[in-house]
């Protein structure tokens, strides 16, 4: 199969910079919900139903579609979708998205609903600028530097590496709070020291930076009543792995900062996604090429 025609529905900095690149890898890529001048060569259109006629693929917002509405910050009126929205499509037609609510999920029965967050390259791609927002706000909202610190990162995966990495990069003494042991010896090689998340009481002691990468309740208030030393708290997992009434009891400041790519590098985040679809497509037989 071709080249074929991408709709892409929505969306923010991330959205339109990605239709820059498809179209210079030569996509045919029609807009909905964008200023008719934020794109010059394709078409736009204010109606989803409308946009996505004809479309081989449709791209919906990293950022994810809440209740009927796409999110789509830059339009005062956001498209919005409804059931009936998906009966336009054929059958199978791949349909891309950040992540997908249970609603969602629901309506989008008779497409392939492929949730890109979930993607190991687009994933590991984009733990550097979430590493460098967490770090940004950590510098700018903190009375105290990062170098010659004690800061900890919950979590080793792939936000926890990079973030890890950039933090002992700029001087602070690493403390990386793992469950796998097969984590925490990949931290240790790394030249950080270490602890197992069930000994966070122990360990948060000292910290003067902790930053969460965990989505599930870790810093509790039994954890956070032993980190009154910490300057500045950024949890950076979905939803947040952080009891943000206890630290602000214990007067610990914490921020909860989801989505950084696209907050704090909107064009490096979709300069990544213009590398990943390409591929997602071809893997749907949509592009004829495109990097495997």
């Amino acid at each position: 199969m071709g080249v074929g025609r991408i709709a892409i529905i929505g969306g923010d900095a991330r959205e339109l910079t990605l239709a820059m690149e498809l179209v210079e890898k030569g996509f045919d890529i029609c807009l909905c919900g964008f200023d008719s001048s934020a794109l010059a060569g394709v078409e736009h259109f204010s109606c989803p139903k409308e946009a996505v006629r004809g479309a081989q693929a449709v791209i919906l917002p990293m950022a994810g579609v809440k209740g009927d509405l796409i999110y789509c910050p830059g339009n005062p009126n956001p498209p919005e979708i409804h059931e009936n929205f998906f009966s336009e499509l054929p059958d199978k037609t791949p349909v891309f998205i950040g992540w997908a609510t249970k609603e969602l999920k629901k309506m989008a029965v008779n497409v392939r609903l492929v949730e890109i967050a979930q993607d190991d390259e687009l994933a590991v791609l984009n733990s550097i600028p979430t590493a460098e927002g967490a770090v940004a706000i950590a510098i700018n909202d903190s009375p105290i530097s990062i170098h010659g610190n004690d800061a900890m990162v919950v979590g080793f995966g792939r936000c926890g590496i990079s973030l890890g990495r950039m933090l002992g990069g700029i001087g602070a003494h690493v403390t990386v709070a793992a469950r796998k042991a097969s984590d925490r010896a990949r931290a240790t090689e790394m030249g950080f020291r270490t602890c197992s998340i069930s000994d966070l009481r122990e360990h948060v002691k000292s910290m003067a930076f902790i930053f969460n990468t965990i989505p599930a309740p870790v810093l509790t208030q039994e954890v956070l009543a032993n980190a009154r030393k910490c300057s500045l708290l950024v949890d950076i997992a979905s939803g947040g792995g952080t009891d943000f009434a206890a630290a602000e009891s214990f007067g610990i400041k914490a921020l909860l900062a989801p989505g950084l790519p696209g907050k704090v590098a909107p064009v490096t985040a979709g300069k990544i996604l213009g590398k990943v679809i390409p591929r997602l497509l071809y893997e749907y037989g949509i592009g004829g090429g495109g990097e495997k």
